[in-house]
């Protein structure tokens, strides 16, 4: 018996050494795989992106298949995303992989381009003077009025343009400094606009841009090339003059208008001394859109301005409404004698519409053996009334220019 353990302590030995030698095996039998599966996650991965190839090429299928559907932005952000990818990776080992990733990026560029070249911005139509882009006013900029930076983006497609919608906008100073919202993505009608907070000089020139911007995953690509600029210019000191002469029957009527009255001369010269550069108007404007222009409406104001060739901040406009001519009748006895009144309204308006100066109503009377004679009397005495009464007020018009 005594020879017996020894044996049984070197069974169990055998048996304990067999048992510990079991989970080495399992190493054993993986390693014997194909070196690409011995990995979940490829050599290029990094923490945010498992298989760079693989996403990379998802993404270029979805900017094509986008594109094709019509959503060109869209198509735009996946080939950003793509070339974010490449940079988040870490290099291939695998040089084919390599390879394939850098014509993905190199394609990738190309279309990016390509696509980028069919869009184009343009300014919205409040911005428009025929053909020509008008300058906003740097005074109204700094006060969150006038002409807002605004464009409409257009895609050309090779049977014609359409707006884009849910482009990204970027609007940015290029010359002067302020506070704006920098981006913004358009609307259905492919419209973003800005809006100016504040400005650090209100009496310097300032330009704006937008330009399309489009991001993903933490990459931006800017399309220096897709951009519009927005002039504004220091509020200069010219102002049109405007003046129309009418006369208005019983009924309210309106029976003859005279566009280009010497009512225009007296306001000019009722100005003089008001430290405007005063350009009389060498155009008209139908009588509706110039009392429109009176009334402040900023549109018609705009209209007004662009009469001629002189810029102008200001438009000084007046208008004076003669009653028709009533023949005198003393004592049942009637008389070749003509009476009228005439009542004139002058204004002094900003390039946004609002009033720098409403000048109270002149009034006047007109006589004459004529109705002729009583309307060009009574009109006559008017003017003179509108000049002495703007002359005295110089110095209070001048002090509102600043």
């Amino acid at each position: 018996m005594k020879k017996v353990f020894p044996i049984i302590v070197a069974c169990f030995s055998i048996l304990l050494g067999s048992c510990a030698s079991t989970p080495a095996a399992a190493p054993q039998a993986s390693s014997s795989a194909p070196p690409l599966a011995a990995s979940a996650v490829p050599s290029s991965a990094s923490g945010n992106v498992k298989d760079a190839v693989q996403t990379m090429r998802e993404l270029r299928d979805a900017a094509r298949a986008a594109f094709d559907a019509n959503h060109p932005v869209e198509a735009l952000r996946h080939l950003v995303g793509l070339i974010a990818v490449d940079g988040e990776a870490a290099p291939e080992k695998d040089s084919g992989r390599g390879a394939e990733r850098a014509e993905l990026i190199r394609k990738a560029d190309a279309e990016l381009t390509a696509i980028g070249a069919r869009f184009t911005m343009e300014p919205t139509d409040e911005w428009m003077s025929g053909s020509k882009q008008l300058a906003g006013n740097v005074r109204d900029l700094s006060k969150g009025a006038g002409l807002k930076p605004a464009v409409r983006v257009v895609i050309n497609y090779d049977y014609g343009k359409a707006v884009v919608a849910d482009a990204p906008v970027r609007f940015a100073f290029v010359d002067g400094v302020g506070d704006i919202s920098v981006s913004g993505t358009t609307d259905s009608y492919g419209v973003a606009s800005a809006t100016v907070r504040g400005l650090a000089h209100a009496d310097k020139p300032v330009v704006i841009r937008a330009v399309l911007a489009v991001s993903n995953r933490g990459k931006t690509k800017v399309f220096s090339e897709v951009f519009r600029d927005f002039s504004y210019l220091p509020s200069s000191r010219a102002a049109r003059v405007m003046a129309l002469e009418r006369v208005v029957a019983a009924d309210k009527k309106v029976k003859t208008v005279a566009d280009r009255s010497p009512l225009m001369d007296a306001v000019t010269r009722g100005l003089s001394g008001s430290g405007l550069d005063l350009v009389p108007s060498d155009g008209a404007l139908d009588p509706a859109a110039f009392m429109s222009a009176l009334n402040g409406d900023p549109a018609a104001v705009s209209k007004a301005l662009a009469l001629g060739g002189t810029p102008a901040s200001f438009l000084a406009i007046a208008v004076a409404d003669c009653d028709e001519p009533r023949q005198m009748v003393l004592q049942g006895k009637t008389y070749e004698i003509y009476t009228t009144n005439v009542r004139a309204n002058v204004r002094l308006l900003r390039s946004d519409g609002s009033v720098v100066d409403s000048r109270p109503m002149v009034s006047a009377r007109g006589q004459g053996g004529t109705p002729d004679q009583a309307v060009q009397a009574a009109f006559k005495a008017v003017r003179d009334g509108v000049e002495k009464d703007l002359v005295g007020a110089s110095s209070t018009i001048k002090s509102s220019l600043d």
